[in-house]
């Protein structure tokens, strides 16, 4: 029902705007506001909820031509082949779920399998994408506590997540998504001059803290 909505929608702003060349369409702002998608000038994100709602995503854009990304699900570990198959650079959140606080031992046979499992490849899942060769972005969105983001990092990391891929996560993918690359996402002569400096051996040693912070040049 989901996609047919979304199928429907994008049929009825592509209809709008053919009635626009012969005569005045009836005023709908919705529909204008698609528009510069249907049109290829505006990037269209995906937000599904499984990774088998990825793969309809992936093959609802490709049939209605959009230039689209994908804001991960958490769970394209339980079907990678689908994710790479669709090409598609993924906005990962760092929301990793959190153990609960059960009253005792005995009540952890409550909790099945998948659970069990859901919570231990929660983390893996950025390294997961990147082995399907597929660029993502790192994001702080849905975390609840912004000051999460370094410590989920930290196991992205560690389970598997290289440290080039990681910075790239933060740097040129997203700046390629926003269509801001040549102002942002590497230190070059010309670029806009944003930058986080840390005291230690890098930004993802666990132990370096935050030195300076500039926006624009300015410190």
């Amino acid at each position: 029902g989901a996609i047919a909505a979304v199928r429907q929608s994008f049929f009825d702003a592509d209809w709008q705007l053919k009635l626009t060349d012969r005569r005045r369409p009836e005023y709908n702002p919705s529909l204008d506001a698609l528009a510069p998608a249907v049109e290829g000038k505006m990037r269209v994100l995906f937000e599904p909820g499984s990774a088998l709602m990825v793969d309809r995503a992936a093959r609802v854009a490709r049939e209605l031509k959009l230039d689209f990304a994908i804001v991960s699900c958490g769970q394209e570990w339980r079907r990678p082949e689908l994710a790479k198959e669709t090409g598609a650079t993924f906005i990962v959140p760092l929301n990793f779920p959190t153990l609960p606080k059960l009253p005792s031992e005995g009540d952890w046979e409550q909790v099945t399998l998948d659970q069990l499992r859901a919570w231990d490849w929660a983390a893996e899942n950025p390294a997961v994408l990147r082995q399907q060769k597929l660029e993502i972005a790192l994001t702080t969105y849905a975390l609840s506590d912004k000051k999460a983001f370094r410590k989920n990092l930290k196991l992205a990391l560690e389970r598997g997540l290289s440290e080039n891929d990681a910075l790239a996560a933060l740097t040129t993918v997203p700046a390629k998504l926003c269509g801001v690359e040549k102002q942002l996402g590497t230190i070059e002569p010309g670029k806009i001059a944003n930058l986080t400096i840390v005291d230690g051996k890098g930004y993802f040693d666990p132990e370096a803290r935050v030195r300076e912070v500039w926006v624009d040049g300015r410190n």
